[in-house]
């Protein structure tokens, strides 16, 4: 036990990272989507093309249930266009594939206190 050393950690931001990148935050999610918290998840999709819109980031499943989660990547503070992108996803997979319950997410560094309220 006298082995240990403590060691504070150094806050780094990924947006301004060179080699930590939004895929290198998506990939690690993909191989082990228990690192957000949200339960026994399996990878369903990356990179999901969405008619008349962009690329869904993540699709995950709930391994036990009918329950998806819509996953958005956002590096740095979180700001309008990456909310209403991720609500946009969540919609249309939602009236795709009506026979599951669908759960936005959206990850970011920092999401302010004034879209809390929003996203919650």
């Amino acid at each position: 036990m006298n082995d240990l050393k403590f060691v504070k950690p150094d806050r780094i931001w990924l947006r301004d990272h060179a080699m930590l990148n939004e895929s290198w935050v998506q990939q690690r999610i993909a191989e082990d989507p228990s690192i957000l918290g949200l339960g026994d998840l399996v990878l369903k999709d990356k990179e999901r093309r969405q008619p008349r819109a962009g690329r869904l980031d993540l699709l995950l499943q709930d391994a036990e249930s009918n329950r998806r989660f819509e996953v958005e990547v956002q590096l740095g503070k979180t700001d309008e266009s990456h909310i209403i992108r991720t609500i946009e996803y969540w919609d249309i997979e939602r009236k795709r594939y009506p026979q599951y319950e669908h759960c936005a997410v959206i990850v970011a560094e920092d999401i302010s206190s004034r879209f809390l309220n929003v996203i919650v």
